[in-house]
């Protein structure tokens, strides 16, 4: 059997995330930072970061053997060649910001041949980051929730110009990680998918009670966990440090 190949494009929380669940499923990964402390950063918060290999050794999940194994799978480098050549398949998780996300897109269309090119965004329309590649048939989004290594869902969201086997590819993929998946059409009118935009109509409803005096945070919060068995309420949850990816 071939090997499983894969490159992440930013190392940061949520690409950290990718790259571990990716490498703990068997795929030799390349994370691509763009300078040598932030690819360190990168290894570091794979390894010692929340929900880390740490985390999983600790909590009975990995071996120290198994976590060797995956830290051999994985490779980090300043590199986008390097990186991404002869890889299955590339996401990216730089920062949201979709001039940056574009400029990693131009980068990747010299550097990549016919490789799906998948963005981990929480919101931009697909068509807006594929309109940097030559080939927008083969850019799809893969939007992973934070923590990666926790959280089941992902978001496949497929523009008008999107080939049906870049989507499929994307399916099996969720599906081989263990992970759930939606897959939804491009809306290039509005940022969000589904999740974020059904939360993001309660986080403000839920902010206009409170400024109107009907009821606390508090309040706010146990009438949705107790009335709709919400695991933590929209107030809670930002108290946690919650962010919108």
């Amino acid at each position: 059997m071939a090997q499983k190949s894969a490159a992440v494009v930013g190392g940061g929380i949520m690409g950290a995330g990718i790259a571990q669940v990716l490498a703990r499923n068997g795929y030799e990964v390349s994370v691509r930072e763009i300078n040598e402390e932030l690819a360190e950063e990168a290894e570091e918060r794979i390894v010692s970061g929340n929900y880390g290999l740490d985390d999983a050794v600790e909590g009975g999940y990995l071996s120290e053997d198994e976590k060797q194994e995956v830290l051999d799978r994985l490779t980090f480098t300043t590199d986008l060649d390097e990186a991404t050549d002869g890889t299955d398949f590339v996401i990216e998780a730089v920062t949201e910001d979709l001039a940056i996300k574009g400029q990693v897109f131009r980068d990747l269309d010299e550097v990549t041949d016919d490789q799906p090119l998948y963005s981990n965004t929480s919101g931009f329309a697909v068509t807006s980051i594929a309109n940097a590649v030559s080939d927008p048939s083969r850019v799809a989004v893969t939007h992973f929730f934070n923590p990666v290594a926790v959280m089941d869902m992902v978001e496949i969201v497929r523009a008008p110009e999107t080939d049906e086997a870049v989507v499929e590819r994307a399916e099996e993929l969720v599906d081989e990680l263990g992970k759930t998946r939606v897959t939804i059409d491009d809306d290039p009118g509005s940022y969000g998918f589904l999740a974020n935009r059904c939360h993001a109509a309660m986080r403000e409803e839920a902010q206009k009670i409170v400024d109107e005096g009907i009821a606390t945070k508090e309040q706010v919060d146990k009438a949705l966990e107790d009335g709709y068995n919400l695991p933590v309420g929209p107030f809670s949850l930002a108290g946690l440090g919650e962010e919108w990816d």
